[in-house]
């Protein structure tokens, strides 16, 4: 139940705050008849539309955004039951100054009495009750409401050419790329070791700067729930993950034998989450998932059971759209793959456009088997129209069947899904699902494929290459010309028997191999020729040129999502004069550029971001700074802001009452600041609380 007590324009107000979000939190409480409210004035709202002119106003100097109150209290919600009732209240903190204020302490009540558990504050600050309950502080630091926050990029760091994963279970199969913000924008490489059982050291991480291993690694990948449960890995972990925002999201089977889909919070070193697709069968423990694949906003996973499931891809607490739990309703037959405890399910999948093509094997320890080809749309989320599901059986292929890639035409368009086979190949086309037969890549060429994922960047595709003790390599296939890529298409490892298996890419374009020898993970730069002695070169980021990559966060809010403006980005402690290419990028959640800046065409180190206010606004700032450096510039580093206009800090707690109190009254202070605020607050009992009588009987 929603309280809001009858008082001229307070009432319009009220009923603003908690609808819509807005800019400022100042305006006056609910008043109840014969008691006054906070007395602080009228309020102050500004519509969204609003916002883009403003803040256009503000980069011309013509017009100041509007500051806040300093200090504020507000209820936002009574719910009663009975003669009871709790009251959600907010306290809003703005720092109008032009730095951080250090050590600031917010002080709330007497009030009686402070539900305990309720207390909520910004990341950063702490929040504690008294013995009694009846007063709540914080402490913490205070940003400025207008300011900016900022990295620092290192023009000069360079990779380290060894790698120490530490004392791990298993060997490696992919590289995971991930740039940690919270170590100073340091790339780190995370490798998920193969075919083990829960509880073995399997996760692992590096600091690609000094080679040494992630504080805390390598443990045993955990379920994801934090109930210390842990999972196994098939024979192609690693294979299939999906990172969003930090959080890596990797398939699960549980040493309690529940398997789905687990999360890892990259940045903060913690679980974040498991969704349970379902439950393995049977006393033996078998690894009994595959994915996640994505396609568009959803993961889809393929479980021992044969079924196919779909998740929010930005929430996996939901199904996809359109379903009423996790199962698509697509089964695959019973006889066309297996699962066991090594490889898990011998399924493997690729997507193109909306559909998503399926490889199985029936027999994945064997070269003679029964190989199908499966086509799902994921739009009606059905079988793909008009494909007739293929058998082939062959005694040709090299082990497992899987994982297949997709083969395009001279224009960049998917036209089959192919099996990787020593100097041949065996495909299915991707309209009719019948087995097809394309000039064969590579065919004049002694080539033993990796067991892993290989990458398509632009019109190239980059395959891993094992020939133990020979020759490890990576080779590199160009569809536009359906030809190797010229003028390089063999990249020879710099690091000895590394016995290759996967590749994947990082946000520079630096390409990572990883083999059966984890520790032995190389790198190269797919731009570069050999070098004299004929070895792939290797990535460096003291090169005159770079790409730097930061997401910035905005304030998070108790009551709910408010107005935090992106007002533009800036690069400091450095000149135009330092570069021949300055490109300043703001990105999207899937990663889409959506605003692009040029410093060097605009002569300035200055862009506004007013034009993509309503796409930013509240959200995630992903910035992206590409630059070449002038063959003159000595710079080592320089600074990234992003300029900010945020509502109050937020805090958050919950008083419980009852009618036979009266007028609910407390104090809100502040102190570590001169000329200290406070605020004084009273709030009368809900009306409808009984009226108590001469006889002290309610009266109704």
């Amino acid at each position: 139940m929603l309280y809001i007590v009858k008082a001229h324009t307070a009432m319009l107000c009220l009923f603003i705050l908690l609808t819509a979000p807005v800019f400022a939190q100042e305006g006056r409480t609910p008043q109840g008849e014969g008691k006054g409210g906070v007395k602080i004035g009228p309020g102050i709202i500004i519509p969204f539309i609003l916002i883009p002119s403003i803040i256009k106003k503000l980069k011309e100097r013509k017009e100041q955004l509007p500051a806040y109150k300093t200090l504020d209290k507000k209820p936002i919600n009574i719910s009663q039951s009975g003669n009871n009732y709790i009251i959600d209240w907010v306290v809003y903190y703005a720092n109008n100054t032009n730095s951080v204020q250090n050590g600031i302490t917010i002080s709330d009540g007497p009030i009686n009495s402070i539900i305990p558990g309720s207390l909520q504050q910004p990341a950063g600050w702490t929040g504690s009750l008294n013995p009694t309950n009846t007063i709540a502080t914080w402490t913490g630091n205070a940003p400025p409401i207008n300011g900016y926050m900022s990295t620092n990029v290192n023009t000069t760091t360079s990779i380290s050419s060894t790698f120490n994963f530490g004392s791990a279970s298993g060997d490696g199969f992919r590289a995971i790329p991930y740039r940690h913000t919270s170590s100073g924008n340091k790339l780190r490489i995370y490798i998920i070791n193969h075919h083990e059982l829960p509880g073995s050291l399997i996760f692992k991480c590096v600091d690609t700067t000094t080679g040494a291993t992630c504080p805390g690694f390598p443990k045993a990948l955990p379920k994801g729930d934090s109930t210390g449960k842990t999972s196994g890995s098939g024979n192609f972990e690693g294979y299939y993950y999906y990172i969003d925002n930090g959080k890596l999201y990797y398939p699960v089977t549980a040493s309690d034998k529940e398997f789905g889909l687990g999360c890892y919070n990259l940045e903060t070193d913690s679980e974040c989450g498991f969704y349970k697709l379902g439950t393995q069968p049977g006393t033996s423990f078998n690894m009994y998932v595959m994915g996640p694949i994505r396609v568009g906003s959803e993961l889809y996973m393929v479980g021992g059971d044969k079924k196919l499931y779909c998740l929010n891809a930005t929430n996996p607490s939901n199904p996809c759209f359109g379903l009423t739990n996790y199962f698509t309703g697509y089964t695959f037959p019973s006889s066309s793959f297996t699962s066991n405890s090594v490889t898990g399910p011998s399924i493997w999948g690729r997507a193109a456009g909306n559909k998503i093509y399926f490889i199985t094997d029936d027999n994945p320890w064997a070269t003679s088997k029964n190989v199908r080809a499966f086509c799902f749309d994921t739009i009606p989320k059905v079988g793909c129209t008009g494909w007739m599901v293929s058998l082939v059986s062959t005694s040709s292929l090299t082990m497992f069947a899987g994982p297949p890639f997709i083969y395009y035409d001279i224009g960049m368009v998917p036209k089959h899904i192919c099996l990787r086979k020593t100097n041949t190949q065996l495909c299915f086309d991707l309209t009719t699902g019948l087995q097809s037969s394309p000039p064969v890549i590579f065919s004049s060429i002694t080539f033993t494929y990796g067991i892993g994922y290989e990458i398509t960047l632009g019109t190239r595709t980059y395959f891993a290459d094992i020939q133990p003790n020979i020759t490890e390599r990576v080779l590199c296939w160009d569809w536009a010309t359906a030809s190797p890529c010229n003028p390089t298409w063999e990249y020879k490892s710099w690091q000895p028997n590394p016995d290759n298996y996967s590749v994947n890419v990082d946000d520079t374009g630096c390409i990572w191999v990883v083999g059966h020898n984890a520790s032995q993970v190389w790198y190269f730069d797919p731009t570069k020729p050999p070098d004299k002695d004929g070895k792939a070169q290797k990535c460096h980021q003291a090169s005159k040129e770079g790409k730097h990559q930061h997401i910035f966060q905005p304030w998070q809010y108790c009551s709910g999502p408010k107005p935090f403006i992106w007002t533009g980005v800036e690069i400091a402690n450095a000149s135009l004069s330092d570069f021949t290419k300055l490109l300043i990028k703001v990105k999207d959640s899937s990663n889409n550029i959506i605003f692009t800046y040029d410093c060097v065409v605009n002569n300035s180190l200055n862009a506004n971001l007013a034009s993509i206010v309503s796409q930013t606004n509240g959200q995630p700032l992903n910035v992206e700074v590409e630059y070449t450096l002038a063959s003159g510039s000595n710079l080592n580093n320089f600074e990234l802001r992003a300029y900010y206009h945020a509502s109050p800090l937020e805090f958050c707690y919950k008083s419980q009452h009852n009618c036979l109190q009266d007028v609910v009254k407390n104090t809100v202070n502040v102190s570590g600041v001169e000329q200290a605020p406070k605020v004084e607050v009273e709030l009368p009992k809900p009306q409808s609380c009984p009226v108590v009588g001469e006889d002290g009987q309610g009266s109704g």
